[in-house]
């Protein structure tokens, strides 16, 4: 509330302007006057005091600021005297005593309370000058950053390069058919159901030739990368062709078209198809990806991912800005999304990042992999992978992390995967497999290699390694020339093998935490059953002490296996034999 210690303006409400002769002006220290909206303030002497009174209307003075007031008002001929009232307006005027009355004895009451003390004590004023009173309204806080919502038609990658950071873009339902979509930090992008984003550009006005369809003028040429099975010749080459959203089999000639088959003829830039496209709709992935780049903090959410040129070791989804980069964005959000048909990785990523409830399946080499500290991948479904044909001993199947620190790999239905399941390799620390269901996939279902300290626990493994089961590689669970490893409470049954350690001359490899051998195995606490080969460890470098001197133990397992199917000193065992030998 404002003061008025010398003659000047005093601040009076708008609604009471020009009740008042003067307009609201104090003469002096004892003159000041203000009604708010019906409610009564009462002001002392000296200088502007002021304390409302909730009593209902009027303005309250006390007695000696009253008879001051008075004078003074008369004096200015603002108010007349109370005389003035008595002589032309005796009735009204008997109300304004009662009223004056009841204020004195509220005054009267208050005052000889303790706590209202202060709400009569005068204090010398800060300043002489007056103070306006302070605004009611503040000003409206700033705006966080946008939503966006996004039409099919719409060029999200635009949309995206032209936002600030923590932009939040929602996908309408529909076939989004954008270029490279390089986030920036923070962003988030949300498909409402039925939202796919898509990196084929659909093909029409196909030629007949020689009972082939072809259409020219095909300029699309990604990296070529990667190592091929013997089926699949061109599994290097980025680009897929789809009819009715199921993928053909890329061979290596003209000669070789047939149904189901297609051919691209890079140097004349015609693409040949060996079935019959009318009426149907033909697509070919030309887009490398839908994410990339290394922002931080990313979100991507209930999309539909698909389609994409993704060159092998790459991602549709990929956290960083080349493939060597072992950081890249920190912290990217991955959920809820399904991913498919994509040509290289499913999804790739990087330090931090959260890969959650996503269903990746049917892409061309891998369906996750990952680099980089702290990588959580939980609740996701991966099956169907490589189908593009790469060789799963290069590096194909289901999933691959490689210099990862604290991997958590959790509660997944890794399955059906042309490769191992899930496979740490190069250089990986303090990893845990924990609660993953990890079945039917061709090669190892989960493989721990050349790395280093990791978990692997109640795990349900079964079915694996069928396609890949030489000598010890058609386990369950394989762990090879990794030191500090324990495995325990899984469930292994019905691989090819069950649980082995393999212990093999790495010094090409990358060895960040010390030397790598076969060292420190414990596995104990499983049950291993119905497998058809050995469990148990082998080495292929003339080095015994892997049996002997490394530390390397099982005990405590549950075995139901017939026959010579425990693997020591290079040789197999009955189950005497194994337990002769000190293992259990």
């Amino acid at each position: 509330m404002p003061r008025c210690d010398a003659p000047g303006p005093a601040v009076v409400p708008r609604k009471w302007r020009g009740h008042f002769p003067g307009q609201g002006r104090c003469q002096n220290r004892n003159d000041a006057l203000l009604a708010n909206q019906g409610r009564g303030w009462l002001y002392s002497g000296g200088w502007f005091q002021v304390e409302k009174l909730d009593y209902g209307r009027g303005i309250g003075l006390n007695e000696a600021a009253r008879r001051s007031v008075q004078t003074q008002q008369a004096a200015a001929h603002r108010l007349p005297p109370m005389n003035s009232l008595r002589r032309g307006l005796a009735v009204p005027a008997l109300g304004a005593l009662a009223l004056l009355a009841l204020v004195a004895l509220v005054i009267w009451r208050a005052g000889l309370d303790p706590e209202n003390q202060s709400a009569f004590r005068s204090t010398p004023p800060s300043s002489t000058s007056p103070v306006e009173a302070s605004p009611t309204t503040t000003a409206p806080p700033p705006l966080g950053p946008p939503t966006i919502a996004v039409a099919p038609e719409d060029d999200l990658a635009a949309l995206a390069a032209a936002q600030p950071t923590g932009t939040t873009f929602v996908l309408a339902p529909g076939i989004h058919r954008s270029g490279l979509i390089m986030p920036r930090d923070a962003q988030v992008f949300i498909g409402r159901p039925g939202a796919v984003l898509s990196g084929a550009v659909v093909l029409t006005a196909f030629e007949t030739r020689d009972g082939l369809w072809l259409i020219p003028g095909q300029t699309a040429e990604g990296r070529v990368h990667g190592e091929c099975g013997p089926s699949h010749p061109r599994c290097a080459y980025s680009e897929d062709l789809f009819v009715d959203d199921q993928m053909l089999t890329h061979v290596g000639a003209i000669s070789q078209v047939v149904p189901g088959t297609w051919f691209f003829d890079y140097a004349n830039d015609t693409i040949y198809l060996g079935e019959d496209p009318v009426g149907r709709v033909v697509e070919l992935s030309v887009v490398p990806y839908a994410f990339g780049g290394d922002a931080d903090e990313v979100t991507i959410r209930d999309l539909v991912i698909e389609k994409y040129a993704v060159p092998a070791q790459e991602g549709a989804i990929d956290s960083r800005r080349h493939v060597d980069d072992r950081v890249g964005g920190a912290n990217w959000v991955i959920r809820g999304n399904v991913v498919r048909w994509n040509h290289g990785v499913g999804i790739a990523t990087t330090t931090g990042a959260l890969v959650e409830q996503n269903v990746v399946y049917e892409n061309g080499q891998l369906g996750l992999a990952a680099k980089g500290e702290g990588v959580t991948i939980t609740g996701n479904e991966i099956f169907g992978n490589n189908t593009a044909g790469f060789s799963p001993g290069w590096e194909a199947g289901g999933s691959k992390f490689t210099f990862t620190s604290g991997l958590l790999v959790e509660d997944n239905t890794v399955h059906g995967n042309a490769g191992p399941g899930l496979w740490t390799d190069i250089d990986n620390i303090d990893t845990v497999y924990r609660r993953n269901i990890v079945t039917d996939n061709e090669g190892i279902g989960i493989l721990h290699e050349i790395s280093y300290d990791a978990i692997i626990a109640d795990n349900e493994v079964n079915g694996n390694g069928f396609a890949f089961d030489s000598w010890l590689w058609g386990a369950g669970i394989a762990i090879s020339t990794s030191v500090n490893v324990e495995v325990f409470d899984n469930i292994v049954d019905g691989n090819a093998d069950g649980i082995v350690g393999v212990h093999q001359d790495r010094s090409d490899a990358p060895a960040s935490y010390g030397p790598l051998r076969l060292e420190n195995l414990s596995v104990h606490d499983n049950v291993v059953t119905g497998n058809g080969g050995w469990t148990g460890i082998g080495q292929d470098v003339g080095d015994n002490s892997v049996f002997t001197s490394r530390n390397n133990r099982f005990y405590d397992n549950v075995y139901e296996q017939e026959g010579k199917h425990f693997f020591w000193l290079n040789e197999p065992h009955t189950y005497e034999e194994w337990q002769a030998l000190g293992q259990s």
